[in-house]
């Protein structure tokens, strides 16, 4: 992570008031709660492979004309108004907010709790390249579709003010964070579930608003082959994977169910997938706003960090 993107993170986490919370989860105001946001923003930026999934607000345009050809099941009656050739994301504007939650007092009065939760809000445009109706196999860059975009980015984090060695000073660590919920303004697409097979590994995620403890999170061996089953309510989405530059299409089994293999990589430490469901309306129809749902899971290659708190 660049010193600049530190420094900002760092100014707009300090600039944040401390949320004072309900007396039934034991959340409450700290002595020099700047201080304290302070140096939880500086542990939480010393992590920038868990602080920031490198997949969602990129604008690199992805090519997806053999991957959105015949979104649709079979037989959908559907609209289709564009047959779209690539699509990708200008975003204009990148708004961070930060909240802050701290609980756990020990006999000094300091908190050894905290949760913090990062808000990132994206505007901008969702910019559509249909096909050319003369010839299918290329695009109509002169007639391009524009939506206007605007997504809610969040992700939390579980603190613990910790000593990892008996004499050690009392430091802030990382102990587990979500994964990362993105969702367009009035959004109705949403995700069910998403089933991750891969060996032995075998289990469906649910809850992206759920913390994952560190050495619980995913793990998989070099360049294994990993296989998503997601599950949404409707029949007719265009289901998405994002893996580092990859913007690869979910078959659709017309059932609500769709399912991609990818693989997890070779080189060892923290990386994430995505999975974004946008509702047939947003490629197929220039007309239909722009409307998704995404949830970008945290995973490490086997050989990477097997740790209770970061950094």
């Amino acid at each position: 992570m660049s010193r600049a993107r530190v420094v900002l993170i760092l100014a707009a986490l300090s600039a944040v008031a401390v949320i004072a919370g309900c007396s039934d989860n034991g959340v409450r105001p700290v002595p020099d709660s700047t201080s304290e946001q302070s140096t939880i923003a500086g542990t939480i930026a010393a992590a920038p492979d868990l602080l920031n999934d490198g997949l969602y607000d990129t604008e690199t345009p992805a090519n997806l004309a053999a991957a959105l050809r015949g979104a649709s099941p079979a037989g959908s009656t559907t609209p289709v108004e564009i047959e779209p050739y690539f699509f990708w994301r200008t975003i204009a504007r990148r708004m961070p907010s930060f909240e802050f939650a701290f609980a756990d007092t020990d006999t000094t009065g300091l908190p050894t709790t905290a949760i913090v939760t990062v808000r990132r809000h994206f505007t901008g445009t969702l910019n559509i390249v249909p096909r050319d109706p003369v010839n299918p196999d290329l695009p109509d860059t002169h007639n391009i579709v524009r939506k206007p975009l605007d997504d809610l980015w969040v992700r939390r984090f579980l603190m613990k003010r910790v000593r990892l060695a008996p004499g050690d000073h009392a430091a802030w660590k990382i102990a587990a964070a979500t994964a990362v919920e993105v969702t367009s303004k009035d959004a109705t697409t949403a995700i069910t579930s998403i089933r991750v097979q891969s060996g032995p590994t075998d289990t469906t995620l649910t809850d992206p608003a759920a913390f994952i403890h560190l050495r619980r999170v995913l793990r998989f061996a070099p360049d294994d082959p990993v296989t998503l089953t997601v599950t949404t309510p409707r029949t007719d989405d265009v289901v998405l994977l994002y893996h580092h530059v990859e913007r690869e299409r979910f078959e659709n089994h017309g059932d609500g169910t769709y399912t991609r293999t990818f693989t997890a990589g070779s080189l060892q430490g923290w990386r994430h997938f995505g999975v974004n469901a946008l509702s047939h309306g947003t490629l197929y129809d220039d007309i239909a706003p722009y409307d998704s749902k995404a949830w970008i899971f945290p995973y490490v290659i086997v050989g990477g960090p097997d740790v209770d708190y970061l950094p």
